[in-house]
């Protein structure tokens, strides 16, 4: 089971993702929403940094950077976070209801 199959079919607690960073899996975990469960989360390890997003019941990888050293983490970090944030932006309007304001036509 991947990593990713294995996270619960819910946004993430503070809890869960401090436990994360226990996990011998990954280095780090990082929840990008600041605060109350996350539904995006950063992902690495020494190989990769991955960018998911809570969507339609499950964790979906919305961005993978491969990293060659430490100095690329933060790069890589940053990368992927940019994409989350992008991609919950993107959800966010696509189910904003529709408005009839003529200014906008």
């Amino acid at each position: 089971m991947s990593l990713v199959a294995s996270l619960p079919g819910r946004p993430l607690s503070d809890a869960e993702v401090a436990s994360l960073n226990r996990a011998d899996s990954v280095e780090l975990a990082v929840a990008v929403d600041e605060s109350g469960p996350t539904e995006g989360l950063l992902l690495a390890t020494d190989d990769w940094v991955k960018g998911l997003r809570f969507l339609g019941g499950a964790w979906e990888v919305t961005e993978t950077v491969d990293i060659d050293g430490e100095e690329d983490r933060y790069d890589a970090l940053r990368a992927c976070e940019d994409a989350v944030r992008e991609a919950q932006e993107a959800d966010a309007n696509a189910d904003a209801p529709a408005t009839d304001d003529p200014e906008n036509d």
